[in-house]
This record gives C-alpha cells, structure tokens and sequence, in this order.
C-alpha cells in the first residue's frame, strides 16, 4: 500500500495532535480571488490592442494584476516591465525611460492613454478572443 506525500502530512498532523490531547488548527482558507482583484483599475488584466493610427500593427499593453506589464507587437519582440498607479494615473520603465500617463476609460472596451510629453494620445480597445496578428505589409 502507498501513501501519497499530502495523506501522509495529513496522518502525522492527527497522529501528533493525538499525542498532545489538542485538535489540530486548520489552515486559514486562501483569499477569493475577487478580493484580490477588486482593487486594480478596470484596465488591469485584460488584452489591449493600439488603435493608434501609425502604431505597429498588433501592438498590445497587457497590465497584469501583479503590476507586470506586457508590452508586445506581432513584429517586435516583446518587453516585461513594471508598472504602478490607479484608475486615472499609471506609470512605467520603457528602456530605462519612467513613462507617466492619464487614463481615460469612456466605455469598459476602450482605453485612452495621454503620454506626459507627447502631443497625441494611445488609444487601444479590448481584445477579443480569438485574435491573430494581422499580416506583415509587403
């Protein structure tokens, strides 16, 4: 007969609970994760695809709920960073650069991001599943 790892630490925590006369404390139950994600922008842990005119084509910001941020195109490689901020201010590193922006959400689809320092906004829409990058321009 086998006992399975998880079985076992199961028997030896009755076992030595058993010995000392008190019941063993259960472990506390894991957050929900509605708790957790509650707390992030409406942005935050979707697929964003640029609508900006002149953007490479199928360039994507992914705002991942543990602050990662995705930055990819179908014909760049892509790029991990950090990011930070709320519903209406974000920032993030772009090759050592702190990139800071307003966030505008005028439909739960749509994302507008105005640059500090740039006179034209990023506009993306939420991506919707499937998605395949489009073809190369010849």
């Amino acid at each position: 007969m086998t006992i399975k790892p998880r079985a076992f630490a199961g028997l030896l925590t009755l076992a030595l609970a058993a010995c000392n006369g008190s019941a063993p404390t259960p472990a506390p139950a894991p957050a929900a994760p509605t708790e957790a994600v509650a707390a992030y922008p409406a942005f935050a842990g979707r697929i964003w695809i640029r609508t900006t005119p002149g953007a490479a084509r199928g360039s994507l910001l992914v705002f991942l709920p543990d602050r990662t941020l995705l930055i990819d195109s179908c014909f760049e490689p892509y790029r991990l960073s950090k990011w930070d901020g709320d519903s209406e201010r974000i920032r993030w590193i772009e090759d050592s650069i702190p990139v800071e922006a307003e966030v505008s959400m005028p439909r739960k689809d749509l994302l507008i991001l105005h640059i500090a320092g740039q006179d034209r906004d990023r506009s993306f829409v939420a991506a919707s599943v499937p998605y395949v990058c489009p073809d190369m321009p010849r």
